[in-house]
């Protein structure tokens, strides 16, 4: 591990804003999602509640939804970005385009691609618009996504809802953002990215064999070479593919191979590893809430739970040995 570096985050262009709705309002929805293009009809009896999360970071937008009742959205999906999305929850099938599906489902759609969906009773949702171009960087094949509802893997995803429920505070945040909330922002966006190429990649058939060792080394060298020269914890997966010159599905099969766990495990365990660097060679000074912040992990008391977990101690304990650094002993049962 490289000396304590100064991270930063990009901090403009970032929008948040939450939609909760008392009963079924088609204009409110419509201008809630995907640029106010989609049509929405009530299905189901009752009176209608839901909530919408909608975030824009500089590069990447976020909508992320729940309803009470059943109802059909209809249009045409963002006109400049690639649309994500991923069906997680509800009581009875989804039908894309008039065909029953299950949760799970994760749905690539082109550009402008034209959707008619059928969301079941309480259903949650969650789409990522992102421009093509960073597709295209880490060899995401758009090629099999026709512009009628896009590619469909089935499939289910423990990580997407694990995921969300970490970022839950974040999402639904509204209003403008201080800049710790609009780094916080970020850092969600590109975990959720992240999570979504990772299930992409995973359902898509034809893995292939184990890389030859020194391929899998080249690859994991160059990616570690690219992350020692980064001056903060916000690191993009399709940056990671481009400097280690490799495509995300061999990307992911390198650091499964060489480390036991996904690119995005992988990244959140350097930080973790980062801030105890910090707390070792603490002084008297140093603050627990503010190393951990600057690593990425906001909120505290969740951190200090995986903290804990990983290392078998509190931060604040870690802090507290009164030698840091070499000498340490250790006693072991």
């Amino acid at each position: 591990m490289r000396p304590p570096i100064s991270p930063s985050f990009p901090q403009s262009g970032h929008v948040r804003q939450k939609t909760r709705l008392s009963g079924f309002d088609p204009h409110t929805l419509r201008e809630a999602l995907q640029e106010g293009v989609l049509e929405h009809v009530q299905l189901e009896v009752g009176q209608f509640r839901g909530t919408i999360a909608h975030s824009a970071s500089r590069e990447l937008q976020v909508d992320w939804g729940n309803y009470s009742l059943s109802v059909m959205a209809r249009g045409a999906l963002n006109r400049n970005r690639v649309t994500l999305g991923m069906l997680l929850s509800g009581k009875g099938d989804w039908r894309l385009f008039g065909t029953p599906v299950e949760n799970g489902l994760l749905v690539v759609a082109p550009e402008g691609s034209e959707l008619v969906l059928c969301l079941p009773t309480q259903p949650q949702w969650v789409s990522i618009q992102v421009e093509r171009e960073r597709l295209d960087a880490i060899g995401v094949d758009l090629g099999l996504a026709s512009r009628s509802g896009g590619s469909r893997l089935t499939g289910y995803s423990d990580a997407m809802m694990r995921t969300l429920q970490h970022w839950s505070s974040v999402l639904l945040a509204n209003g403008a953002g201080t800049d710790e909330a609009n780094a916080e922002l970020a850092l969600a966006h590109e975990d959720i990215l992240s999570v979504l190429l990772g299930e992409l990649n995973g359902r898509q058939a034809g893995r292939g064999a184990f890389l030859d060792a020194g391929e899998r080394w080249r690859i994991v060298r160059r990616a570690q070479d690219f992350l020692d020269a980064q001056r903060g914890p916000l690191v993009r997966i399709d940056d990671l593919c481009q400097a280690a010159h490799t495509s995300l599905s061999t990307l992911e099969r390198a650091f499964q191979e060489a480390f036991g766990c996904s690119p995005r495990r992988f990244l959140i365990l350097r930080r973790m590893s980062a801030v105890r660097q910090e707390l070792l060679r603490g002084e008297l000074t140093t603050s627990v809430t503010e190393v951990a912040t600057r690593w990425g992990f906001f909120h505290l008391g969740r951190f200090a739970v995986e903290y804990a977990k990983l290392f078998h101690e509190r931060p604040s304990d870690t802090l507290r040995q009164p030698i840091h650094g070499a000498g340490h002993t250790w006693d072991f049962p």
